[in-house]
């Protein structure tokens, strides 16, 4: 009972693995000795026979297609005479065309087909190398059949994965370069600008000699004034998807804010720049739906050569943050029309004294109803009539009257003068900014 207790247990045991069957000695020393003249058919068939056009690229060179060919045949041979798996050498050998057209930024689609091509090749040449050999029994040829398709299955996966590793790190080399080729056009931060031309034609992006307009961008997003935190990558998609001249280049220098640089030769050229951040804001806010999201903009001037691009980006700057607090609703705010708002401001003791002295008693946070006052004024100044003011308002028209005359009073002078409202009207926006 013992005797058979041990040999049941010995017959419940783990078996040991079988070895993975082997071809005959003698068909893979035939298979190694055709090795160069297949490698030779293969890459002769890869160069005919696959498609390669604008979107694929420019065809690998005959001399890495044949080395290419020469490692998928080792590694078919390698795995058939040691009954094995490619190691990662072997494979890494073998998707080295994959890596190529990662840095072509090209598919890799016409890179599989060239293998698929070549194992068809190879399967073919090994069938006319066997053709007669009295090892070549059809269980044979089963295996090999097995080891081909196990070795171009291996290679796709291979190639495949490695393309897009190589083709990842490709884009973030590209990115950072274009990113560094951006901050030195804004910043100023170049030799001379032959060589920022070079640097550009390396990386594909044409730059325009003339000079360009700066715009720089946030989205902002619901009833508020709050940025979107990664509103300058949004933009950045919806700025993609618009028509822009050559030479047009544009980068989230972060989350939440895009730069657009829009190629000038003249002043003229900031209206076109308008026109886009209002294409701009039309695709934004179709985008967001429910999100309520706009555009605010702040526009540079013109000033030639790319040395002028960090000026014009320094004023797009300025522009943004003071048509932030003077028209908070507004899109495109253009530094060339705020440059007698951004020049006293630039002084704030002189813009106190100009806003005291236009504004009198309205000044003091002591005064009675000082806010409402302030409010009725601003809405008379810029559109003009009672009824208007009123209504943006929402007052009644008596009650609108009734302030300004109290306004009369304080500032003690007439309202409908032409020199007295906008001497009024510009204090009241360069309080804003103080």
């Amino acid at each position: 009972m013992a005797k058979l207790a041990t040999e049941s247990k010995e017959s419940k045991a783990v078996k040991p693995p079988k070895p993975a069957p082997q071809l005959p000695a003698a068909l893979i020393s035939e298979l190694e000795r055709r090795r160069s003249g297949m490698a030779r058919h293969m890459a002769r068939a890869v160069v005919s026979l696959v498609r390669w056009d604008g979107s694929t690229g420019v065809p690998p060179q005959r001399e890495a297609i044949a080395r290419a060919c020469e490692a998928g045949l080792d590694l078919f041979l390698a795995a058939a005479r040691d009954a094995r798996p490619a190691t990662n050498e072997e494979l890494r050998r073998v998707a080295q065309l994959g890596i190529l057209q990662a840095r072509s930024s090209q598919s890799v689609e016409p890179i599989l087909a060239a293998y698929r091509i070549a194992a068809r090749v190879a399967w073919d040449a090994i069938l006319g190398a066997w053709r007669g050999h009295p090892d070549a029994t059809p269980e044979a040829i089963m295996l090999t059949a097995n080891y081909v398709f196990t070795a171009l299955d291996q290679v796709a996966a291979e190639v495949t994965k490695t393309y897009l590793h190589a083709r990842e790190q490709h884009m973030q080399r590209g990115t950072r370069a274009q990113a560094r080729l951006f901050h030195a056009l804004i910043s100023d931060n170049f030799d001379s600008e032959l060589e920022l031309q070079k640097q550009a034609l390396a990386l594909n992006i044409p730059i325009a000699p003339t000079g360009y307009v700066v715009a720089v961008c946030k989205l902002i997003v619901g009833t508020g004034s709050r940025d979107g935190e990664r509103g300058g990558n949004a933009l950045a998609e919806v700025a993609t998807s618009l028509d822009v001249p050559r030479g047009a280049i544009h980068h989230a220098t972060d989350p939440s804010t895009l730069v657009v640089l829009w190629p000038a030769e003249s002043v003229a050229n900031v209206d076109t720049v308008g026109q886009f951040v209002a294409k701009l804001q039309e695709e934004a806010v179709k985008r967001s739906g429910t999100a309520r999201a706009r555009v605010r903009a702040g526009i540079g001037g013109y000033h030639p050569g790319l040395r002028g691009i960090s000026r014009s980006y320094l004023e797009a700057q300025q522009a943004l943050e003071a048509g932030r607090k003077l028209r908070p609703e507004g899109i495109a705010h253009r530094h060339d029309e705020l440059i007698p708002h951004l020049v006293l401001a630039q002084n704030p003791r002189l813009a106190e004294r100009f806003v005291a002295n236009s504004l009198g008693r309205l000044t003091e946070p002591k005064l009675r109803n000082r806010e409402q006052l302030l409010e009725t004024l601003e809405a008379y100044l810029v559109l003009g009539s009672v009824k208007d003011a009123a209504a943006a308002l929402k007052l009644h028209r008596h009650t609108v009257l009734y302030r300004l005359g109290k306004l009369r009073e304080i500032l003690g002078g007439d309202l409908e003068i032409p020199a007295t409202r906008l001497r009024l009207q510009f204090a009241l926006e360069l309080r804003k900014l103080l």
